[in-house]
């Protein structure tokens, strides 16, 4: 069996691989593919041809992406060693992402890719595409949950009267504990456009079409919007940098459910929304420069 074959025959299953996860594994393998003009192998599982591949990626995309698809890679050799399926363990030198400071939609772009999604012509499994989006879109930056969640949440969840959304736990990344979120009025209305039976999803997607092209209307959208994209997760990025601002750090931390400030500070505020009200140069002495030079 090919390196496709053993991810969805045994390691997906094995490690309850969510569909969005298994869809980038599969971007991994597709890519690595174009790179060998065939399907890798377990036999390509060695580090100087593993290394070929990421080198080349590295002249074509991000570090964290090479990252991203070395972490995939590792896990799936990894797997196939420990079933003695091959004969070594990974054998890689160690690669970091360098950390980026975080970049949120602004209201004014909310609101254009918003505006846009309403638009959007088409269904979505039946429903208007305009809604679909719109209401997706608005939710993610409402609630600051992932996208992930909002896809595997049901009509169940959702209380239309009392203006909440229940995120369980299963759907979530982690899935350590429910949360339950408020939405707006406006966000209601829209809600009730597409409302379906208590079992169904939400945001549903057509059987049969890619997972991923849910990402990909979206980026088309902001397209059509004027603004550059930052995918869904950049909803909650913005959600958590107009906390931070109006609210406090600690308030922010709190909605996006994380056990750390740190880590909400790190990933997710803009510094260019939440402007800190001092910074080190407020506290440094002036410089005595003589009289014919600006202090």
């Amino acid at each position: 069996m090919n390196l496709r074959e053993h991810l969805d025959s045994d390691y997906a299953k094995l490690r309850a691989l969510k569909p969005k996860a298994l869809m980038q594994y599969r971007m991994t393998l597709e890519r690595w593919k174009e790179h060998l003009g065939r399907e890798p192998e377990p036999t390509d599982l060695d580090g100087l041809a593993v290394q070929a591949f990421l080198s080349g990626r590295r002249a074509q995309v991000s570090t964290a992406t090479v990252v991203k698809d070395r972490t995939h890679i590792c896990a799936l050799w990894g797997h196939l060693a420990r079933r003695r399926v091959v004969d070594q363990f990974p054998v890689l030198p160690p690669m970091r992402a360098p950390k980026r400071i975080p970049r949120a939609y602004r209201i004014e772009e909310v609101s254009k890719i918003i505006r846009a999604c309403l638009d959007h012509p088409g269904h979505v499994c039946g429903l208007p595409g305009g809604f679909y989006f719109a209401s997706l879109a608005r939710s993610c930056f409402e609630t600051a949950e992932r996208v992930g969640a909002h896809l595997a949440a049901r009509w169940r969840d959702v209380d239309l009267e009392g203006r909440t959304i229940t995120f369980v736990a299963e759907g979530r990344k982690g899935a350590i504990r429910d949360i339950q979120r408020p939405f707006s009025a406006g966000q209601a209305e829209w809600l009730a456009k597409i409302q379906r039976r208590p079992g169904d999803l939400v945001w549903p997607w057509d059987e049969g079409r890619n997972r991923a092209c849910l990402w990909y209307e979206f980026k088309k959208i902001c397209a059509v919007a004027g603004v550059t994209g930052k995918g869904f997760h950049g909803f909650r990025k913005s959600n958590a940098s107009y906390l931070t601002l109006r609210a406090g750090l600690t308030e922010a931390s709190k909605q996006l459910d994380h056990y750390s400030t740190q880590i909400t500070l790190e990933n997710y505020v803009d510094p260019s929304i939440a402007k800190p009200e001092h910074n080190a140069l407020d506290f440094l002495p002036p410089l005595d420069l003589g009289d014919d030079s600006a202090a």
